[in-house]
């Protein structure tokens, strides 16, 4: 690519729909990315580094074109992403300077560092002229292996997926064989509580409980499957559990039905939003009585929210503050209004078509 050559990306935020807390465990999620955007402006040069500007944050790293990063510091995922890059063949033969910024809710549970991983890594494989076609899961694979793997961080491949494929889709965790479902969703609205959420610390409680809980039933039963483990079956389970593990592992199970349920309406040609609107409440009231990753203020938006005509709300994302997702075809308005005066945003938002060149 020449020097003078600019390359922009477009990346999307995300909504999880339904199966939030079940993407590490293998189970599916139904998920959207949103047009809110992070917007990613690149070219080449004759330096010896490059020079990333991220006025959204008043930041900019210069990264010399040396550096091994043999050593990662704590959600460096500037450093990572090059290292993925690297073992995957990329060769970064000179400087660059990079640009972004965007509207996605930031440290908000809808996806703004996958968001921004997933662009940087389109970014740098145009500008540094990889040869491999890369189709839109294999930049989902290694935006996760920058983000979570490389720093061993709890975590899924939903975010990855669902913001490089776009649109409404299931994502099977275990194959990653992913389905669309529709183009969209009317109705849908994110909703930012400004309470930064609490991703390492909610993980860190929720997945050691429902693993060992799974390590557990395996021990009594070595075929024992999670995803096979039905609603009616839960009680012959309990007596097997220590008590603290039992309502995550009820909200795991019960959970993954509303999941299932959910995807059976969404691949009928006409939409219930009333019933899409009622399993979302039911998602969210797991997540809120059985996982506690909820806040009061987020409880209180949910409320507020329904109260004003909406049909569904749910948290969105791992927990402990950041936004919500909201159900409210035709009362978009007046459900944004209300969250306004109690000191939320408010974003009427549609489905995107995912990760792109511009």
């Amino acid at each position: 690519m020449s020097a003078q050559a600019v390359v922009r990306v477009k990346s999307p935020g995300r909504i999880c729909l339904f199966g939030e807390h079940q993407d590490y465990l293998g189970l599916p999620v139904i998920a959207t990315a949103i047009n809110r955007h992070i917007n990613f402006k690149g070219q080449l040069n004759s330096n010896k580094h490059m020079t990333i500007v991220m006025p959204d944050i008043n930041e900019t790293r210069r990264i010399d074109l040396e550096e091994k990063f043999e050593e990662l510091k704590p959600r460096d995922y500037l450093a990572s992403i090059i290292r993925v890059l690297r073992r995957e063949g990329v060769v970064f033969h000179s400087g660059c300077h990079i640009e972004f910024s965007g509207n996605i809710p930031y440290k908000a549970g809808s996806s703004s560092s996958s968001a921004m991983i997933v662009g940087l890594i389109k970014i740098f494989v145009k500008l540094y002229n990889y040869q491999k076609e890369l189709e839109p899961g294999d930049v989902a694979q290694l935006a996760y292996q920058a983000e979570v793997l490389e720093h061993g961080e709890p975590g899924g491949m939903m975010d990855h997926y669902s913001i490089s494929l776009g649109q409404v889709v299931h994502i099977n965790t275990i194959s990653y064989e992913v389905e669309v479902l529709r183009d969209g969703i009317d109705g849908l609205i994110l909703s930012n509580s400004k309470i930064p959420k609490e991703i390492l610390e909610v993980h860190g409680r929720i997945r050691p409980s429902i693993e060992s809980a799974i390590s557990i039933l395996k021990e009594n039963d070595p075929e024992f499957n999670l995803s096979e483990v039905r609603v009616e079956d839960l009680s012959k389970y309990y007596d097997l559990l220590p008590q603290i593990v039992i309502p995550i592992f009820y909200a795991t199970v019960t959970n993954h039905e509303i999941t299932r349920q959910a995807l059976e309406h969404l691949r009928q040609d006409t939409l219930d939003l009333k019933q899409i609107g009622k399993l979302m409440n039911q998602h969210h009231e797991r997540l809120r009585d059985y996982l506690q990753i909820t806040v009061p203020k987020i409880n209180l938006m949910i409320n507020r929210a329904l109260e004003m005509g909406a049909l569904g709300a749910k948290i969105n994302g791992s927990g402990g503050g950041g936004t919500i997702a909201i159900l409210a075809p035709g009362r978009e308005q007046e459900v944004c209004e209300a969250l306004v005066e109690i000191g939320a945003d408010c974003f009427p938002v549609t489905s995107d078509p995912g990760a792109r060149y511009e």
